[in-house]
């Protein structure tokens, strides 16, 4: 591929994300899921404050609601976990190169 291609397809790249987040934020989906996660908050305080006023036992647990959904499968846990190893190894090799060099600079 030649330069003037990479750049053209770059820039329609740069251009398609760019229009996809106007329209997201034109259309208000992101303001939309706020206002939801705002209703729900304000729903819990009124529960948690009506319960105070019971006098029950309340824990924090009972008014928090996880809508945090996870995507994780065995193949992305077993590849995290396989390149936190390799970042390990890595971390320790530069250390050791930098020691080395380090060495040489201070003799």
């Amino acid at each position: 591929m030649n330069k003037k291609k990479v750049c053209k397809y770059i820039f329609i790249l740069i251009f398609l994300v760019f229009l996809i987040g106007y329209v997201i934020e034109r259309t208000g989906y992101y303001e939309y899921n706020l206002q939801n996660k705002t209703t729900m908050t304000n729903e819990a305080m009124k529960r948690f404050e009506e319960d105070i006023q019971k006098g029950k036992d309340v824990t924090i647990e009972d008014y928090i609601v996880n809508t945090e959904k996870d995507y994780t499968s065995s193949l992305t846990r077993g590849t995290n976990k396989f390149a936190i190893k390799i970042n390990t190894y890595l971390k320790k090799g530069i250390e050791g190169i930098f020691k080395v060099l380090g060495n040489f600079v201070n003799e």
